[in-house]
């Protein structure tokens, strides 16, 4: 499939407001583990970013599987305390201020969920 590839999430029906589900992607560039992260906009649109934050290269939940806010409204680096909006990734408020999450393709096929793997 080349450097790029499909990685199955869930099917549609699995995906609710306020869950975020993960997919394992291809490893860095340095052999570090990356995965995706899938979610429901407010219009119900399904949105895919890679699971790092911009501050610092480290998954956003730190492997705990909590990413929200209080709120719930905002996707939530756990470290330093980045939030990002759901509908496009954009950090609000954080370190990372004025920076976006790394958007992935969304594939849906046959009522199920797929990510574009970018490979490295």
């Amino acid at each position: 499939m080349g450097a790029e590839s499909r990685v199955r999430v869930c099917r549609r029906d699995e995906l609710a407001s306020g869950t975020v589900r993960t997919a394992s992607l291809t490893r860095g560039a340095f052999g570090e583990p990356r995965s995706a992260l899938v979610v429901l906009d407010e219009d119900g649109e399904v949105r895919a970013y890679v699971n790092r934050c911009k501050h610092l290269p480290i998954p956003l939940d730190g492997g705990s599987g909590d990413f929200w806010d209080d709120s719930r409204t905002h996707l939530l680096c756990g470290t330093h305390g980045a939030r990002y909006r759901i509908s496009d990734g954009y950090c609000t408020s954080g370190p990372c201020e004025g920076s976006s999450l790394d958007r992935l393709v969304v594939i849906e096929v046959g009522g199920v969920i797929f990510v574009r793997d970018p490979g490295r």
